[in-house]
């Protein structure tokens, strides 16, 4: 059986170089010149799934689980075993997610089609970029038209290949929005540009917003309210599709009535790395996620999601599959076989949700050469046991996938075995070029945590006066110098919100700000608010001050300003 993007029936695929020659239906002659006849009788063949929302870089844990290694190797891996072989990135730092890009497009590494958005647009605080973080090269923020032209001015360097808008009102917790006249003009820029807008949307006036200033791509099914026929039937007529990405709160659902049987099965770990298995194994991380109320409030926002696709579906909206991989539960590769099935779940019949996960998909990455079995289509090929089109569970039993004309390695792909995906290895990387692993990078250097080749450390006295040790569990070489960018510890003025924090060694940083000060406990990053610093010891805020007495920043309270100059590498010290 063959599923061609469209329609299933018997064939036989002729595949030449990377690219289909032929299919020739059943009662057709195939004549054998050279190459391999491959024996697919009880199986279906598929041109290879499209995942239109991944979080290349985000482990798929509770929120609470922090992983400071860096596991695009392991979602790579599990997306090409799943059958994945291509995929839209919607948010990872543009560094590591653009030379991912560039590498499998040059043929360095094995890896899916990569399509990626870099930062996403946003207003200030707002999601996923809340106050108090540092944007860094995730977020771009935009609270007026005039923040527009420098915001392209930066996002256009990189090539993206969408442009990600935020529209998310916060549900209980309201958050800043963008305005429709901040859309209205990046819609604008982007046309002029020629990239696509892709709009993340949680509720029905996200869409009114976007749709007025004619963006016509939806990230997320919305799942505060309800999308009327009337709005739904302006979706169709303005060519609209939708990524519903049910998998997410299908996936917190599980999380909080633990009813993630798949964590049993023994080989998931071929695609999910053991921490992160353990992870979601852990009460201590899940309980924000698993009480009572958020499984109603899951529950609540599962059962709108589907009810609003059930109203699009009948007003004609198109549908593309993506999965959101990368959120709790949410496993690369294999998210999008369980989005293919909610699909089903939810009134689709399996035709027409395996074309979201192919044809439909290509469409909207606007490459015709992908998602189809026919003639001049590109050989990224999924050979499965049984007929998804009568039981999508048959994606689950994977018999072969063809990258590109060439059969992959599947076993050899499982995450316990090791194997590298590089097929032309990199070594010799100098002082800041850009990294994916510690051993790209020359002598005497690390990878550090922001994918710069930088100067091996083990200790602040490693680094030069002004960046600070940063250690990596990941990394062999144990930590790497990391510049800090000057920001003033009395002062605080980060962006967003953020506090400015001492890492020693005469570095000063801008990162996440808590909520703890004057002895209160740190935050889970051990993070404090801004004008206060996490004492790792006692698990306390401790506020600045200057042990001088040449700045603000006495210590209230008849509290003793302590020098921590020593440490610090500058003039500050913490009230005792």
């Amino acid at each position: 059986m063959v599923f061609d993007g469209a329609r299933g029936a018997r064939a036989t695929v002729v595949i030449e170089g990377d690219r289909v020659r032929q299919v020739v239906p059943d009662e057709g002659d195939v004549e054998v010149a050279a190459g391999e006849i491959v024996d697919v009788s009880g199986k279906t063949v598929l041109p290879g799934l499209i995942d239109l929302h991944v979080h290349s870089l985000s482990v798929a844990g509770p929120y609470a689980y922090h992983d400071s290694d860096l596991h695009l190797e392991d979602h790579t891996k599990a997306m090409l075993r799943s059958g994945v072989t291509s995929y839209l990135d919607l948010g990872s730092p543009q560094r590591a997610i653009f030379e991912q890009r560039a590498r499998a497009r040059a043929g360095e590494v094995l890896a899916p089609q990569v399509f990626a958005a870099g930062p996403l647009l946003t207003a200030t605080g707002g999601h996923p970029c809340y106050h108090g973080s540092p944007p860094g090269d995730f977020c771009l923020f935009i609270d007026s038209p005039a923040d527009v032209a420098g915001a392209f001015e930066a996002l256009l360097p990189g090539a993206p290949d969408f442009i990600k808008i935020v529209l998310e009102p916060g549900g209980s917790r309201p958050l800043p929005r963008l305005s429709p006249a901040s859309v209205a003009s990046i819609a604008q820029a982007a046309g002029a540009a020629g990239i696509p807008v892709i709009a993340h949307v949680a509720e029905a006036d996200d869409i009114e917003v976007a749709l007025d200033a004619g963006v016509t791509l939806f990230a997320h099914m919305p799942d505060l309210d309800l999308i009327s026929p009337e709005l739904a039937s302006r979706m169709a007529a303005a060519g609209a599709v939708i990524v519903p990405t049910l998998s997410v709160m299908d996936g917190l659902y599980r999380v909080a009535d633990g009813a993630l049987d798949a964590l049993d099965d023994p080989a998931l770990r071929d695609d999910v790395p053991a921490d992160v298995i353990a992870a979601l194994r852990d009460p201590s991380l899940l309980a924000d996620i698993t009480t009572a109320r958020y499984r109603e409030i899951v529950k609540g926002s599962r059962d709108r999601a589907i009810a609003n696709l059930v109203t699009l579906r009948q007003a004609g909206v198109t549908v593309a599959a993506g999965t959101d991989a990368g959120n709790p539960a949410v496993f690369h590769g294999l998210a999008l076989r369980r989005e293919i099935a909610l699909l089903v779940e939810a009134g689709m019949p399996p035709i027409d949700a395996l074309a979201a996960a192919t044809r439909a998909a290509a469409d909207v990455l606007g490459r015709p050469d992908l998602g189809r079995i026919e003639e001049g289509a590109l050989a990224d090929v999924l050979v499965v046991d049984g007929d998804p089109l009568a039981d999508v569970r048959a994606l689950e039993r994977v018999s072969r996938v063809y990258k590109s004309g060439v059969l992959l390695d599947r076993d050899a792909l499982a995450l316990p075995r090791g194997a590298s995906l590089a097929r032309q290895p990199r070594a010799g990387a100098g002082p800041g070029d850009t990294c994916l692993a510690a051993p790209e990078c020359g002598d005497a250097l690390s990878c550090s945590p922001d994918q710069r080749c930088a100067a091996t450390c083990g200790g602040p006295s490693g680094c030069a006066p002004g960046s600070a040790c940063l250690h990596d569990g990941g990394s062999p070489t144990g930590g790497s110098c990391v510049a800090g960018d000057g920001c003033d510890l009395f002062a605080q003025g980060c962006a967003n919100g953020a506090a400015c924090v001492f890492l020693g060694n005469g570095a000063t940083s801008c990162w996440y700000a808590g909520a703890g000060s004057g002895g209160q406990p740190c935050d889970a990053l051990f993070t404090c608010a801004p004008g206060s610093v996490c004492d790792e010891r006692s698990g306390t805020c401790e506020d600045l001050c200057d042990p001088r007495g040449e700045r603000a920043g006495a210590c209230p309270g008849g509290r003793k300003c302590v020098d921590r100059s020593s440490i610090a590498g500058l003039p500050v010290g913490v009230c005792e």
